[in-house]
Parts: structure tokens; sequence; C-alpha cells
């Protein structure tokens, strides 16, 4: 996935006039020597006309930028928004690139010994490379590509840019004059997307560009988009401290089948939950009431004792967490090894192309899916998902948290909701 959206990503970069918005594109690690650098020298070589912003001042920038339509680079930028300080004092930059993510949102500066209020251009791509995490509302804007450090057993042919430079800008030559034929084909372009609000938003270019490629790629972009994206929610669920009692106030209802909900029980459980922080920040009753608050949600009284009323909850998660996205490839392949299913593997084949067609009652239904590699990991994508009917569900076929499994999953053996297979052990 990760391959396929710098891929689009780099091609975008040779049409971005075509499009209302600018997403970023953040390369983050925990630690140094993980590939930032390495993948961002390749996007310069690639991108049009790089613009390399190292200890550049933002007035310099967005007058760099002006009617030119070029691709800003910022290596090291946790030296920029590292640190709560840091980020103060770079507050300017900050919103540069969040002005930048949306066509028509220029900056206004005076100009001359006359003062004359000038309208810079922000418009433009932005590639940053960072350890750690970025600020929120740069992360919010952007694909997120998250880099690991290589094991010892992992090989990598070296970069040599006295080598591989020329024809990476033949390349980007390619690259530019492909896409230059078809501005006008991205600016009229409505491509479908799994996504909602600003994710489809930041996803639209790409799409769009996979959509002009044609072949596999609509496919693959879509499957990037989706993974990516729910990955990028995951890591930004502790942003908040009321977003992440949200989360987890939601796992706790999910087991507790209540119209009315004690204040004591749920701090109980909230307390009790492993990996939470609720027990050691010592949660009251008075805080979680403040916490919960902002969200509408507030204690009353059912006549013996305070609580919580579920309704209230329900409604504050179907706005403020995150949706079920559709089930992408990891999801299908955690299906298919399922211990319920029956899938067969014919040891001749490649490891990396061998594929399990499951049937759970002897017909022809099946589900032909990548099989696990060696390590693990997903080698290929979702080929073929045939003869799985809307049919009910056999009477019983519940997950854990109390939905009705959906056909699909009963026949490719989960017994729970994609996120739930914590709960199996929980109610066991």
């Amino acid at each position: 996935h990760v391959y396929d959206a710098l891929a689009l990503y780099v091609a975008y970069t040779h049409g971005a006039e075509a499009f209302h918005y600018a997403p970023r594109l953040l390369l983050t690690s925990a630690e140094k020597r993980s590939g930032k650098t390495r993948t961002m020298e390749i996007a310069i070589c690639l991108s049009r006309d790089p613009l390399v912003a190292a200890n550049a001042t933002v007035p310099a920038i967005f007058r760099s930028i002006g009617d030119r339509h070029r691709t800003l680079f910022f290596d090291e930028a946790d030296t920029i928004f590292g640190t709560k300080i840091k980020a103060e004092m770079n507050e300017d930059l900050r919103g540069l690139i969040n002005a930048g993510f949306q066509r028509g949102t220029p900056v206004l500066r005076t100009v001359g010994p006359q003062h004359v209020p000038t309208e810079f251009e922000t418009f433009s791509p932005v590639v940053m490379a960072a350890i750690g995490n970025l600020p929120d509302t740069i992360v919010d804007r952007a694909v997120n590509v998250r880099l690991r450090r290589r094991k010892p057993t992992e090989t990598v042919s070296p970069f040599r840019a006295s080598r591989h430079e020329a024809p990476l800008l033949d390349l980007r030559e390619a690259l530019a004059e492909w896409i230059g034929q078809h501005v006008d084909e991205l600016r009229d372009a409505e491509p479908e997307t799994p996504l909602e609000d600003r994710a489809a938003d930041l996803w639209e270019p790409l799409l769009a560009v996979a959509d002009l490629a044609g072949g596999t790629w609509p496919q693959r972009a879509r499957a990037a988009a989706v993974a990516m994206t729910r990955e990028a929610a995951e890591g930004d669920s502790d942003s908040s401290e009321g977003m992440e009692l949200l989360r987890d106030t939601r796992a706790v209802l999910e087991l507790i089948r209540a119209d009315f909900v004690p204040t004591k029980v749920l701090l109980e459980h909230l307390r009790n939950m492993e990996d939470s922080r609720w027990s050691e920040d010592g949660l009251t009753g008075r805080r979680l009431s403040m916490l919960l608050q902002p969200y509408g949600i507030v204690p009353r009284s059912n006549g013996t004792v305070r609580g919580y009323l579920r309704t209230r909850f329900v409604d504050a998660f179907e706005r403020y967490l995150s949706p079920s996205l559709p089930v992408d490839v990891s999801e299908a392949s955690e299906a298919s090894t399922a211990p319920e299913s029956s899938g067969k593997v014919d040891a001749d084949e490649p490891s990396g192309n061998r594929q399990s067609s499951v049937s759970t009652d002897g017909s022809d239904t099946s589900l032909t899916l990548p099989v696990n590699d060696d390590n693990g990991e997903i080698p290929g994508q979702l080929t073929e998902l045939t003869g799985l009917t809307d049919t009910p569900t056999e009477e019983g076929t519940f997950c854990p948290c109390g939905a009705e499994l959906k056909p699909y999953y009963v026949q490719t053996g989960r017994r729970a909701c994609p996120g739930h297979d914590h709960l199996l052990e929980a109610a066991r």
C-alpha cells in the first residue's frame, strides 16, 4: 500500500493545479535510520519542481511558491514541531502548511515602502519527514507513511545518486509529460472513493491519477486509501483524552447491554480495562462528568443512583469516533485463516502467490484470498471474492458485542466483528 501511495503521490505533484486540495505526504518513524531521508531523496528526484526548504523563513517560502507549481520538502521536521515550544515558535510555518492544503487560501502581507497589501499563493504539495509525531492539524491533511528500521536479515539494493539520480530524473520528465497531456481530464475527474470527509478530500487527487493510469491501479489505490486511512486513525486515537475516553467507554458498553449505566459501574469498568490510563489517573465521577460534558453527555439520576443514558453515548460515538471502514485485504486474510475455515494450499505454489479457496458447505461458494507468507504479512491483494450472497445468517450467529454477523463473515469462519476478536475471550 505504501509503495502504491508513494508512486501515486509523486505522479500527482505534476498535475497538482488540476485539484482543489493538495494533500501532504508525511514520512515518520519511531527512531532515526528508518529510511525517511532516503525516501525523501527519491521523491525529490521524481516530484515536480522540488523546493527543499531547509532553514528557510516563512516569507521566503511563500514568495518562492508564487505562481509556480512547486513541491515543498521539509526534512527533519521534528526540529521544527517536535516540542510544544518549537511548535509555538514556528506557528507561522504551520499556518502556511495548513493553508496550502486548500486552493484559494493565500497569505496576506504588506509589500514595499508603501505597505501595499499583497496576496501570496500557498497552494502546493508538501512532503515532510520527522521522528516522532507532527501536529495533528498537519497529520489530518496528509497521507501518512510510518517507516520502520530495517532488520539485519532484510537487504535492499544500495542507492547511489551518481548512478540512480539520472534515470530518476528521466522518469520525472516522463511523468511530467504524461500528466501534462491529461491535466484537463484530471481537473474534471470525480473518482469514486471509499472514504469520507477530509480523508476523501486528500486522497481524491491520488485516486484520480490511479484511474487515469488504469489497469490494476484503481483497485490498488483504493485498497491503499482504506488501509492507510485506517492505520492513521488508529495512530491518532490517543491525541485527545476525551476521544480516548469515548473509545474506551464504547468498549465497556459493548459488554454492558443496559439502557442506563450507573456512574459507579462505568468507573469500575474503565479503571479495570487493560492498558487504560484511567486507573493510573485516578478517574473520579466528577472528572468523568467534566470529560464527557463537551460531547453533550451529562449524568442524571434514575431515582436511585446517578449514571448515564446509553443513547447519549451512542450519539457521541457516531459523531466523534471513526466509523467502520470497508473490509480491506488484511481483514479478509484474517478471515481466511480463522480456525473454523478449511482452506487448502497447494504446496507446489510459491508462497507469495498461494491462494486459499474456502467453502463452508461443500458447494461452489468459494473465497479466493491471499495466504500469509512466512512473516505473517500479506504478499498480494484480494483477487477474487465470489459466491457470497446476502442470505440470512444462521440463527444465533452473533458477535459478543451483540451485533448479528454479516453473511460473508459467517461463511469465512469469523465469530466476531472486525476489531472485536478480543471480546471472544472475554465472552468465554
